[in-house]
């Protein structure tokens, strides 16, 4: 008897693994937006920086948030990179163009935009932290984590570090 009742309950612990799906892989869409919103918040930042005109201590500032969004584009490549499965550097974002042989000179780039404002810099990372925030809510684990502190980053970086004649670094 006893041994009956052992292999029933073994037989209903097989048949109920078999009946199990495999989980399935995490949506890396979701973390797109977000990828994009820290390179632009990075160039953005560091565009500002050098602007002639701002404080050394809001420059230097805008410096930090400049590395701080760069490092956030990193970290987010690398977690899209390993949800796909794939294992790419997340600094891999270089692309090969062979320069065309020609005989006239290329044309003179344009000049470069003028530095956006303080201001502007301060909107994009008030909008990057509330849409990682939103994305906190429905995601789990390390993927919540890392967004969480995105959104950090991104709100002391607007309210305490760019603070006009406030504090900052």
């Amino acid at each position: 008897m006893l041994a009956g009742g052992a292999a029933l309950a073994a037989l209903g612990v097989v048949v109920s693994a078999c009946g199990e799906s495999p989980p399935k892989p995490p949506a890396v869409e979701e973390l797109l937006a977000p990828l994009e919103q820290a390179r632009h918040d990075s160039a953005l930042a560091s565009a500002a920086a050098g602007a002639i005109g701002n404080p050394p201590q809001i420059a230097a500032a805008l410096t930090v948030v400049a590395n701080q969004r760069a490092a956030h584009a990193r970290a987010l490549a690398t977690e899209i990179a390993r949800a796909a499965g794939k294992l790419v550097s997340a600094t891999s974002e270089t692309s090969s163009s062979s320069p065309s042989p020609s005989a006239t000179e290329p044309p003179a780039p344009p000049p470069p935009p003028p530095p956006p404002p303080l201001s502007e810099v301060v909107d994009t990372l008030r909008q990057s932290a509330e849409d990682a925030n939103r994305l906190v809510t429905t995601t789990e684990g390390y993927r919540a984590g890392l967004l969480a502190s995105i959104a950090a980053s991104c709100t002391a970086s607007y309210q305490v570090a760019l603070l006009p004649g406030g504090p900052s670094i």
